[in-house]
């Protein structure tokens, strides 16, 4: 991490040099072929100080935004939307009184310690096989890291945020605490910074029943939209236009100046029809996990895993380096566990060439789409095949010779009525023994309870 910011410093500052015009802000450059090519945490942060400094009344309306992107680079001959919600606002403000190369220094700076402390806090200690360790490498030594470091974008911030969001959340299933759930508020108040990824610690919530903490982050969005309504355009008229632009971004209902390539008409009302029917999937996916989570059928991790593909796969708002956000994804489930060596070196060739094969740096075209699908029925039919195993296992337990066809009914069906009955069939002296005392005097117990999944010897004892 530090030789890689060291690197992306000095490279964006050497060329910075070779420009051909020198009095272009930092990280927008003019290229030999006279077009300009501008760093996405460049170009950002000279959106936010041109929202800051009150340039444009809107600045979600798409004809405000053209005219704050051609006041900034005029010699620019197209532009990129800006999405971001208020929450970036609020976390660049130290970074936009200071020059653009130490703004940048700054945040790369940020952005390898958060990513380096992810790492050593949250998913090495979670490894437990060497091969879990290898995918981390893989994903710590991509193309995808190093892409966007390069460029400044958002991904490295988005997925440390959602990692410790998650880390946090999972340990709240043990103790809870307001202080814990003042940290999860604030970390679900930090991935909102960009919308898009704000459905996958959004449902998470809602799945865990975490009202506390939902309704702390909806009181610190409320909060932040209240005090900075004013630089877009008035709290009820900003907030429209955000929504507007939020339901129109995609490349058909941008203006011309905006489009990031010519669409003919046929292509424009695909465009629609794919935007708002990948939206309406996200969310009733996200949807289902959450009712599938209330019902337990589903746990948490696998709402997690889940959740997050359905932002890979359908949302049509996604980045190629929001594609890192598969590291998260390494440590759970038991997918990266394997023990066959052919299946451990193609889960980990996929994993690479799905962060290493980028549009337009590595790759002719975009395959990284392809490789997800493929990754993610990889993941499902091992999954599918793990409970079709343990249904055959529950069968086969089921199906016990007769001596224990009582014992399984007891201890899985009738536990609380076990519970009742056993101060007349244990003896004192046994129940009050330790564990151990208690598992050497009655082995008998001892296997039915390892047998037919028992918490507690005393039910196991009533079983036999």
């Amino acid at each position: 991490m530090v030789f890689l910011v060291v690197w992306v410093n000095l490279s964006l500052a050497n060329l910075q040099k070779k420009s051909e015009m020198q009095n272009l802000p930092f990280g927008v450059f003019m290229l030999p072929d006279g077009s300009v090519a501008t760093q996405d945490f460049a170009y950002n942060r000279l959106f936010l100080k041109g929202i800051k400094e009150r340039l444009v009344l809107h600045p979600y309306r798409l004809a405000d935004q053209e005219k704050l992107v051609r006041h900034m680079v005029p010699e620019g001959k197209t532009g990129m939307t800006h999405a971001y919600s208020p929450v970036a606002f609020v976390m660049m403000q130290p970074l936009l009184d200071v020059s653009g190369g130490a703004a940048y220094l700054v945040y790369t700076t940020l952005c390898a310690g958060g990513i380096s402390l992810l790492f050593y806090f949250y998913l090495l200690p979670l490894t437990k096989c060497p091969s879990q360790i290898y995918a981390l490498l893989v994903c710590a030594f991509s193309v995808c890291v190093i892409a966007a470091f390069t460029v400044g974008q958002s991904a490295l911030v988005t997925t440390t945020f959602i990692g410790f969001f998650w880390s946090r959340l999972k340990r709240r299933e043990v103790s809870r605490s307001i202080v814990g759930d003042v940290l999860i508020a604030v970390l679900f108040w930090a991935v909102c910074l960009k919308p898009s990824l704000a459905i996958i610690p959004g449902a998470l919530l809602l799945g865990a029943k975490a009202w506390r903490p939902v309704a702390f982050g909806a009181l610190l969005l409320l909060t932040t939209w209240t005090c900075f309504a004013g630089y877009y355009g008035g709290w009820w008229t900003g907030f429209w236009d955000y929504l507007y632009l939020l339901n129109h971004y995609n490349n058909a209902d941008f203006t011309p100046f905006m489009q990031r390539g010519y669409e003919t008409d046929d292509q424009k009302r695909v465009t629609l029809l794919l935007f708002s029917l990948d939206r309406v999937l996200v969310l009733v996916s996200c949807l289902t996990l959450v009712i599938l989570r209330w019902r337990r059928r589903i746990t948490g991790s696998e709402q997690f895993q889940a959740t997050v593909w359905a932002f890979l796969l359908l949302s049509p708002y996604l980045l190629p380096s929001e594609n890192w956000i598969l590291c998260l994804l390494v440590v759970e489930g038991s997918f990266f566990q394997s023990k066959n060596l052919a299946l451990i070196a193609g889960k980990l060739l996929l994993l690479g060439a799905i962060l290493d094969l980028r549009s337009g740096v590595t790759f002719s075209w975009p395959v990284d789409a392809h490789l997800k699908w493929l990754f993610f029925a990889w993941i499902v039919t091992e999954w599918l095949l793990g409970l079709r195993a343990v249904k055959r296992e529950v069968t086969r337990v089921e199906f016990a010779p007769r001596g224990f066809s009582t014992g399984l009914f007891l201890g899985r069906g009738c536990l609380r009525v076990a519970q009742n009955l056993q101060k007349y069939f244990t003896p004192p002296i046994i129940r009050s023994a330790p564990k151990k005392t208690r598992d050497r005097l009655h082995p008998q117990s001892r296997w039915i309870r390892q047998k037919f999944w028992l918490k507690d010897i005393e039910t196991a004892h009533v079983c036999r």
